[in-house]
Order: structure tokens, then C-alpha cells, then sequence
């Protein structure tokens, strides 16, 4: 076996894997195999070249040799797990993708193509906090910020959906998926508020009788009982308003990272383990905390609504 053969085989499969003859280089890296079976870069090189070339079962074999040859090479898994994505295998995605992350717990493609994976299999709360983790870990991660955009857009969220495809193009301007994202975005947003017309809809003519005696029917409020509901309501507004900061405080601060701390446990696959166990309470004790807050809100806007009641009740606020 040469070496020099072995060498001039690899630089001639790449110039032709550059030129886009995936074809010609594909039949290089295999005779480059033939010499050298063990050979890294020639099982990458065909994984590679495989893969834009849209043959997967070769690229699945590849990189799962290219696991046995390197079990500790983090990015293996991650090309494997992206292979599987491709061929619409998301749940061994996410296993494969799992294992990458044991192996390194920073790297922000597994977690990127992780959330590829949990969107598919419709896991879209998971697949928010793996594109998260893959923001927290590189904050410059133009396509996790337009696949994040696309997740709450799904989810009928289109300020953040907005908001996630304008960080994409703050990165990357030239993101054309993501401007096309952020166009529909903004025009789903529109349609709705135009759906919603706070200003609501003109009454037909033939009701509008009916409406004049509905009016005519409500009972008049005194001095005395404007004072009181002027005062309830105020006092009510305010209570809720810090009952709607606790509650968004709350999520950010305590639920969405018991979520990502959870995930990222689960990530790890170590399901017995004591940080999993950790991270699974911290869970529950945030759910719990945020059961009692909305509670609390709840309870709240009860209140306002007996007030409204009290109102509108013969006797009214006075009796």
C-alpha cells in the first residue's frame, strides 16, 4: 500500500467532491478505500459526498463505520444524526443526536439539529429548548434563530416568530429563507389584528331596536356607586397588573430554565443518574410554582368579574 497513492487519491476525490462530481469523487474515495479500509478522511470523504448526493443509505453507512473507527468524535454522531433527519427517521435522530451530546455538552449543532428533530416528531416545546441551548451556545447562529422563528410560528406565536427571523437577519442579512419567514410572519400578524377588530362590527339596521331596549333596560348607578366601582375596578387593574408581572417574571426566570435545564438533561441520556434527578425536581417545582401564580391570576380576574356582576345586579354595588 502507498501512501503517496493513498494521498493523491484523497486530494482527487476532493477537487472533484469541490467542482460538485459527486460521482467522480464518490468512485475515488472508494478505491482510496480499497487500499486503506481503516482510512478517516476516505469514510468521510464518501459520507460526505454521499450525502449531497442525496444517497443516504450510503452516508448512514459511512458515518456509523466512521463511529466504530472514532467513538469519541463528537461531530460523527452530529452528521449521522443529520442524515437520519433527511431520510424523515427523527426518533433515531434524537437518539443519535443524544449520544453526540454526552460527548460534548457545548457543541450547539447537535443541540441545532436535535431541535430539527423534535419539531418533526411535532415535540415543539422540546424543540424550542434545543434551539435555545444552540443560541445560548453560539448567540451567532443565523439558521437556529430562523428554525426557532418558524417553531413559534407554528405555534401561532408570530411576535416571537417576528422577532426570532429579525435576530436571523441582524446575523446574517443576506438570510433570504429567514426574510421570506419574517414577511409571512408580519402578514399572518396583520391578518389576525384585522380578524380582531378591536372597534368590533356595525349593527344591522333590523337590530338596532332591539339594542336601543337592551340599553334602555340597564339601571342607572349612583354617585355613590360610581365612587365604589371606579375605586374596585382601579384597585382590581392594579392587582392584576402585578399578578401579570409576577407571572411573566415567573416563566422567565424559574420555568423556561427548569425546561432547558430538564431537556438538557434528558439530552445527556443519563435518565438515572443524580442530575437528572435534580433537574426532573426542579421541574415539578416549577410547575407547581406556576400552578399557584396562576392560580392567583385566576382568582383575580374572578373577582373582577363578580365585581361586573354586582354592577349590573338590581340592587347594585350598595345593597
Amino acid at each position: 500500500m502507498s501512501t503517496e497513492t493513498i494521498d493523491q487519491l484523497l486530494q482527487q476525490a476532493r477537487a472533484l467532491s469541490h467542482r460538485r462530481d459527486f460521482d467522480g469523487a464518490s468512485d475515488l474515495y472508494r478505491q482510496l478505500l480499497e487500499l486503506d479500509p481503516d482510512s478517516v478522511p476516505g469514510h468521510e470523504g464518501l459520507a460526505m459526498v454521499s450525502f449531497v448526493a442525496d444517497e443516504y443509505d450510503v452516508a448512514v453507512t459511512e458515518f456509523q463505520r466512521l463511529i466504530q473507527l472514532e467513538p469519541t468524535e463528537v461531530r460523527h454522531y452530529i452528521n449521522l444524526g443529520a442524515v437520519f433527519n433527511r431520510l424523515q427517521d427523527h426518533a433515531k435522530a434524537v437518539e443519535i443526536l443524544r449520544k453526540a451530546i454526552q460527548r460534548d455538552q457545548r457543541n450547539a449543532d447537535a443541540y441545532y439539529n436535535l431541535g430539527i428533530a423534535h419539531r418533526k416528531l411535532n415535540q415543539l416545546t422540546m424543540a424550542i429548548s434545543a434551539y435555545k441551548e444552540a443560541l445560548r451556545l453560539n448567540p451567532q447562529f443565523a439558521e437556529a434563530y430562523q428554525n426557532l422563528g418558524n417553531v413559534y410560528a407554528e405555534m401561532n406565536n408570530q411576535m416571537l416568530a417576528i422577532s426570532n427571523f429579525k435576530k436571523a437577519l441582524e446575523v446574517r442579512p443576506d438570510f433570504e429563507k429567514a426574510r421570506v419567514a419574517l414577511e409571512r410572519a408580519e402578514d399572518a400578524m396583520k391578518q389576525a389584528k384585522a380578524t380582531n377588530n378591536p372597534f368590533g362590527r356595525l349593527v344591522a339596521a333590523a337590530d338596532a331596536s332591539s339594542v336601543r331596549l337592551a340599553v334602555c333596560d340597564q339601571r342607572e348607578m349612583s354617585a355613590a356607586e360610581r365612587l365604589v366601582d371606579r375605586q374596585t375596578v382601579r384597585r382590581l387593574g392594579d392587582e392584576l397588573s402585578s399578578l401579570t408581572h409576577d407571572c411573566l417574571e415567573f416563566l422567565k426566570t424559574r420555568y423556561e430554565p427548569a425546561i432547558l435545564d430538564l431537556e438538557r438533561s434528558v439530552a445527556q441520556g443519563d435518565l438515572g443518574g443524580l442530575g437528572f434527578s435534580r433537574s426532573a425536581r426542579a421541574f415539578a417545582d416549577a410547575v407547581e410554582g406556576w400552578l399557584h401564580v396562576r392560580g392567583q391570576m385566576k382568582r383575580k380576574m374572578l373577582e373582577l368579574l363578580a365585581h361586573e356582576e354586582a354592577v349590573k345586579a338590581p340592587g347594585g354595588l350598595l345593597e
